[in-house]
């Protein structure tokens, strides 16, 4: 799977990723899935779609790694566990969604609440929207980038992103109500 990767040090770094984390990422999967067999499925999906277009996965710190894997390992079960359930998504329109800049809106949040805060309310949201979230907003990808690391559709982002982003907005208003 690996093979695909040119560069020699690339390919050595996602190979020690996967051994190293491998039993997360089966986990992860296995939640959403329920099925041991579909969960290893999902998880060489998401390392399949990773070696043929590394840049992404190296584009991202070594730090943000595993949270980048878990939103792209999660995506892909949901979409599994989707098409196996056939549940569809209808998307808001693009008149429902906004894309504004990414940074912007973080460092507006922040701002007004505490970063602990923000981000353990973050950690609560579902996690299609979190993912979403994380990948925008925090790691800085643009919508086409997160449509194609998740596998989604860019009105699909956007809504997500959307719905995130109200929930973090009231969050931050209802703590600003506290305080006043």
């Amino acid at each position: 799977m690996f093979s695909v990767i040119e560069d020699a040090a690339q390919r050595k770094d996602l190979e020690e990723f996967y051994k190293e984390n491998m039993n997360c990422f089966l986990n992860i999967a296995y939640l959403k899935l329920h099925n041991k067999n579909d969960a290893e499925d999902a998880v060489q999906e998401a390392f399949y779609e990773i070696a043929n277009k590394p840049e992404n996965f190296f584009r991202v710190a070594p730090k943000n790694r595993i949270s980048y894997m878990v939103a792209v390992i999660r995506n892909i079960a949901s979409d599994m566990f989707n098409k196996n359930n056939k549940i569809t998504l209808e998307e808001l329109d693009d008149e429902y969604s906004y894309d504004d800049n990414p940074f912007s809106f973080e460092n507006s949040a922040i701002s007004k609440i505490s970063r602990d805060k923000l981000k353990q309310f973050i950690k609560s949201l579902p996690p299609l929207q979190r993912d979403v979230l994380t990948l925008r907003c925090l790691m800085g990808f643009s919508t086409f980038e997160t449509a194609e690391i998740l596998n989604i559709s860019q009105s699909a982002v956007k809504q997500r992103l959307y719905l995130a982003k109200e929930a973090v907005r009231e969050y931050v208003r209802k703590e600003d109500e506290i305080y006043e």
